[in-house]
């Protein structure tokens, strides 16, 4: 019986060894962990999260009156890499532009200015991004927050995206190009709950990220 329990024993150490080697790389950062997200409206990382560059470039999207095409937004990089392809049909892509013409906010000195954009990388595992806050849920950390916007509601459907509240033109050129346009997204009641929502007021939005559950990394005894 000695024979065998002693086999077992050295098994279990042995597993027991290299649980300990595979969490002792993902805590120093040797095997790939982490999460990605786009911000929209800026051209760097939240440092103060964790958070670096992946990669900036320019918000992209379908024409906004487009019947055809995706519906969600790119961050496409600066340095494309590119193919030639001739014949058959296709779907085009175009730059975004803020269109917050008219509004009482300091957005509105964005109006028809093209939009940046970053790729993200966090050491946190999980991103949700929240409607209708800009804070974070206890024990979740705020990456970023500012407001809820997507195309017009007479426009064909595009996603909803968080638009940094500190959002920043693409550069000093006035656009007025069109493509796919961002506006404000406000609540309208009814099948929304007026109480706690308020007919007619804008939504904010919050992205957050979780950092990972504390790993103790010290072998079983």
């Amino acid at each position: 019986m000695n024979f065998y329990h002693n086999i077992y024993v050295s098994d279990c150490k042995a597993q027991n060894q290299e649980q300990t080697r595979v969490i002792r790389q993902l805590v120093n950062g040797r095997v790939s962990s982490g999460n990605t997200y786009i911000r929209l409206g800026r051209t760097t990382c939240p440092s103060e999260t964790g958070a670096r560059v992946v990669y900036d470039g320019y918000a992209g999207g379908s024409w906004y009156s487009h019947t055809g095409g995706g519906s969600d937004t790119l961050c496409l990089p600066k340095d494309p890499e590119l193919v030639d392809i001739v014949g058959g049909g296709r779907s085009h892509v175009y730059g975004a532009e803020y269109y917050t013409t008219a509004t009482d906010h300091n957005f509105a000195q964005l109006d028809d200015q093209e939009v940046p954009c970053v790729v993200c990388y966090t050491p946190h595992t999980n991103i949700i991004m929240i409607p209708a806050k800009n804070t974070c849920h206890p024990g979740w950390i705020l990456e970023y927050s500012g407001f809820l916007m997507t195309g017009h509601y007479t426009h064909h459907r595009r996603d909803y995206v968080c638009m940094d509240g500190e959002a920043e033109p693409l550069d000093d050129s006035y656009g007025e190009q069109y493509g796919a346009l961002f506006y404000f997204v406000e609540g309208t009641c009814g099948s929304l709950p007026c109480g706690p929502y308020i007919n007619g007021y804008e939504l904010t939005c919050a992205v957050c990220s979780l950092p990972p559950a504390r790993i103790n990394t010290e072998p079983l005894k």
